[in-house]
């Protein structure tokens, strides 16, 4: 999905096949390691919480797009391996949340990994979380 139809406001847009582009355009971005693509998708105000970021950060919730641009260039400046498989896309039209299931490879970690992404009337990510669990196999 091109970054600029993330935003094309039409309703009939809120699709299971819609939000399953979205995620796999945002895979793709992340695994290009390109952080303006990945920022495409998220409103400026944007509150994203994640483990992560408390460990670079100092802080578990980054607040806004351009701290946030900061501690995804600071944690990939860290990582010198990055790929993203994703594993299954659940769409709730209603609520407009997004949860994206994956395998992160993160440097010598292979994780299993969820964003879970409340999205404005825009189709952008207002809301993040993400989370990191058990090895994956």
């Amino acid at each position: 999905m091109n970054p600029a139809d993330i935003t094309a406001a039409a309703p009939a847009r809120w699709s299971r096949d819609w939000a399953e582009a979205w995620a796999r355009g945002w895979i793709a971005a992340w695994n290009a390691r390109d952080v303006d693509a990945v920022l495409a998708r998220f409103a400026d105000n944007v509150e994203f919480r994640s483990p992560k970021a408390a460990v670079i950060t100092g802080n578990g919730t980054v607040r806004g797009k351009a701290d946030l641009a900061a501690y995804w260039h600071a944690a990939l400046g860290q990582i010198t391996v990055l790929r993203f498989t994703l594993d299954a896309v659940n769409w709730d039209g209603a609520s407009r949340t997004l949860t994206i299931r994956y395998i992160a490879e993160l440097g010598p970690q292979r994780l299993l990994a969820a964003e879970i992404l409340d999205l404005d009337d825009h189709g952008l990510a207002r809301i993040g979380t993400a989370l990191y669990g058990a090895p994956a196999s």
